[in-house]
């Protein structure tokens, strides 16, 4: 396809590389929606970020209101409908109700008492999280309070942007379980299917065209060779024996033969070349899609207009 076999053995790789990827993401997916794996990181991430890990004070009272849990019941610890992905205005909103914020905030104090009104949110929230039982927490909306003066606006943006941070670790987290989760199914598909990176490359720059096997005849002995020879050269699977009955002339048998057998490679290079694949599909799907791309236009025809346009055509 290329006239190079170095072309053929790289596009051979980024294929393989990006089926395993693609198959290892859509499992991986699947565990994680029948596990509700991301509620469930994510409800761990909030009741750490609010020191509540008995889920029993502030994270309780956030999952029961309907801005982070609107398909909840409402009722305390609620376990069932989970969501997946809370926004941080939204959450901000709750936090500043359940604390009490709002409550305050919501008198609108005259101008000549405005000064009063930091005061009064903190001991709104002393209340809700009181010093000795949540010290960290206490000190975040004390600080928030201070800063802004009282202004709603501030607060809400403040505990947003603390809340989005927040997130950012938890998400860190999670991709990291996932990647963990990602190697450990490649892995089981690489050995079950006997995907070897190592077998694939010299494949490919043995045969560097797409395998032909002609000529299979209608005799049983033509048929086995056929068979042999997709075998060997089929660098994906396992190559398994294939007993045929070999004849000498016409109307006469032998004992029947094993053809066709598995392929003989050293037990590190079979267990290097199933981890190196594995490996590959940490980069994801959309890598290997962008190196296969890349490969191929190569040799490929010039670039397009809209790949001109989106900035896509230094490889052509």
């Amino acid at each position: 396809m290329f006239n190079s076999t170095v072309l053929e053995v790289a596009a051979g790789l980024c294929f393989a590389f990006l089926a395993v990827s693609l198959a290892t993401g859509v499992i991986v997916e699947a565990l994680a929606s029948a596990t509700k794996w991301r509620s469930q990181t994510l409800l761990a991430g909030v009741k750490e970020l609010v020191n509540d890990p008995e889920f029993r004070a502030l994270a309780e009272a956030l999952y029961a209101h309907a801005l982070i849990n609107p398909r909840g019941p409402g009722a305390s610890a609620p376990k069932r409908n989970l969501p997946s992905y809370i926004d941080p205005g939204q959450f901000a909103d709750a936090l500043m109700d359940v604390a009490g914020l709002s409550a305050v905030l919501a008198k609108s104090p005259a101008a000549e008492a405005a000064h009063e009104l930091p005061a009064a949110l903190q001991d709104a929230v002393d209340k809700v999280v009181p010093t000795d039982k949540n010290p960290q927490m206490n000190a975040l909306f004390r600080g928030i309070i201070q800063r802004s003066h009282g202004d709603a606006v501030k607060i809400r943006k403040e505990l947003a942007d603390w809340f989005d941070h927040g997130m950012d670790r938890v998400s860190g987290v999670y991709k990291r379980h996932a990647q963990l989760a990602g190697l450990v199914v490649a892995l089981i598909l690489c050995i079950g299917l006997n995907i070897n990176a190592f077998r694939i490359a010299r494949t490919f720059w043995a045969q560097p065209g797409v395998v032909h096997i002609a000529g299979m005849g209608n005799t049983l002995p033509d048929a086995v060779e056929a068979m042999t020879e997709l075998q060997s050269s089929f660098p994906i699977g396992w190559a398994w024996p294939v007993a045929a009955a070999k004849q000498d002339a016409p109307g006469a048998k032998r004992d029947a033969a094993v053809v066709g057998p598995f392929v003989t490679v050293s037990l590190f290079e079979q267990g290097a070349g199933w981890l190196i694949t594995a490996l590959a599909t940490l980069f994801g799907a959309p890598f290997w899609f962008d190196a296969l791309q890349s490969v191929i236009r190569l040799k490929g025809s010039g670039p397009s207009p809209q790949e001109k346009l989106e900035n896509r055509a230094a490889a052509a």
